[in-house]
């Protein structure tokens, strides 16, 4: 439901709550939010997004890469499905929950106040525009807020001291605090630096049932990574959204946030933020099978068992290339198998053919043990899991989970990966590949005597 200016100043406070959201684009974080808060408040019957324009008035923040039309139109198409578990995934869990919703396409309302404006529009607008002709002792505005906000408002080259002071007084905030980030000291800073008391409700994400929590680990940032990275995105918002992002491009080419120049000086482009993220985890796999490629080799040169093969699944090759991939390599590495279905992880584990989950402690000790007789190492890391973020068909809950073991003369230890699932696949595969030479490197130094 769309709503109009005039609307927006005559809606009933006391039952709405205002969520400003920058929509680039709108998703089932944002959903997740807005069902949360709907459930903790029955008095609450509507949620209006504020879409920006844009422009973000905090210069911290990138401006949004699509035009205001264009994430008006996703913003809509994610509303008017959001409720279907034919076409939203979200709505499926739900039902799968037996968890009636509170969002809808009723429910939902998107505002678009900010859209006249070609300049960033400060909340304190908008939350003028929202009491524009009432009584002076109207109620205060619902307004939505994470602690990031709050980090934000205490800062005054972002919010002036006097919007800061309005704000406080027209404001009561419904802040959700999520995993890892705190909210008690985001409201103590704010005391502090501004010497001013929000009224606020907290509510604590982590009483989430968890098909419902895992969304609050999907940010707009990550759909958009997701889009360039051409990984499936009906796990993170409806289908008819998912596919008008995928059929027309958007965000497929990323937005470069540095800038290159060659041997002459001319711009030649630059990397986007998913690139970087890439890189760096490129840099931080070699360097680790640098580190443990130094101990294998330490071993041999002691005499001591140092020979090694690995395993793989969801890693994608990484784990065996950062090994192979370095000169000298066959001083200790034996072998790579790059056992992605179920036929080859059988041939591997032979007679313990029958663990029924793919994804298991128990699979990958057996993987590792199978590897390590058959390729007659000392050493040898199993990996298996499932990368890439959730394709809104499956069930399954495991995306961005892998279990690796690594089989050692002294016996075999497994250890479970847990990260967000909503990463591209290729983060998650770096990752996995990560954390298998981590549990390497980390055995290697306890027995290094």
């Amino acid at each position: 439901m769309r709503i109009d200016d005039r609307e927006l100043s005559t809606l009933e406070l006391e039952s709405t709550l205002f969520f400003p959201v920058s929509a680039n684009p709108l998703g089932f974080n944002h959903i997740a939010a807005a069902e949360l808060m709907l459930a903790a408040h029955p008095r609450w019957r509507r949620v209006v997004f504020i879409l920006s324009n844009g422009r973000h008035p905090d210069p911290t923040k990138s401006n949004a890469e699509l035009s205001p039309a264009q994430r008006l139109a996703l913003a809509e198409a994610v509303v008017q499905a959001v409720a279907d578990p034919q076409r939203s995934h979200f709505a499926k869990l739900a039902q799968q929950a037996e968890t009636p919703l509170h969002v809808s396409p009723q429910a939902l309302c998107l505002s678009t106040v900010e859209f006249p404006h070609s300049r960033p529009v400060p909340t304190v607008e908008t939350v003028g525009t929202i009491l524009a002709g009432r009584a002076a002792q109207a109620a205060q505005v619902n307004w939505f807020a994470g602690s990031d906000l709050i980090r934000r408002m205490a800062d005054p080259l972002i919010f002036a001291d006097d919007d800061v002071r309005i704000l406080t007084q027209s404001c009561r905030y419904a802040i959700l605090e999520r995993p890892g980030d705190p909210l008690a000291a985001a409201l103590d800073e704010f005391t502090r630096r501004r010497g001013l008391t929000l009224a606020h409700d907290a509510h604590d994400a982590s009483a989430a049932p968890e098909w419902l929590s895992n969304y609050l680990h999907l940010s707009s940032t990550l759909i958009r990574h997701a889009a360039e990275a051409g990984d499936p995105l009906a796990g993170m918002l409806p289908r008819p959204a998912a596919e008008a992002i995928a059929g027309q491009g958007l965000y497929a080419q990323g937005r470069p946030v540095t800038r290159e120049l060659d041997e002459a000086g001319r711009a030649i482009g630059g990397r986007t933020r998913l690139q970087l993220v890439l890189q760096a985890l490129d840099g931080r796999l070699a360097a680790a099978a640098a580190r443990v490629a130094g101990l294998l080799v330490e071993r041999r040169e002691a005499g001591r068992p140092h020979s090694l093969a690995v395993a793989e699944t969801s890693a994608g090759g990484f784990l065996t290339c950062a090994f192979a991939g370095r000169a000298g390599a066959s001083r200790y590495f034996r072998q790579g198998r790059f056992a992605y279905d179920q036929v080859a992880k059988e041939a591997l584990i032979g007679a313990q053919g029958d663990i029924a989950s793919s994804v298991s402690g128990q699979m990958v000790a057996a993987m590792a043990q199978g590897l390590r007789a058959q390729a007659l190492t000392d050493f040898a890391l199993a990996e298996s899991g499932m990368a890439g973020p959730p394709d809104g068909r499956r069930r399954s809950v495991k995306s961005g989970a892998s279990w690796i073991a690594l089989a050692t003369p002294q016996g075999t230890h497994t250890e479970q990966a847990q990260l967000n699932p909503f990463l591209t696949r290729k983060e998650h595969q770096y990752e996995f590949a990560l954390h298998a030479v981590g549990m390497l490197e980390n055995w290697l130094l306890a027995h290094r005597d």
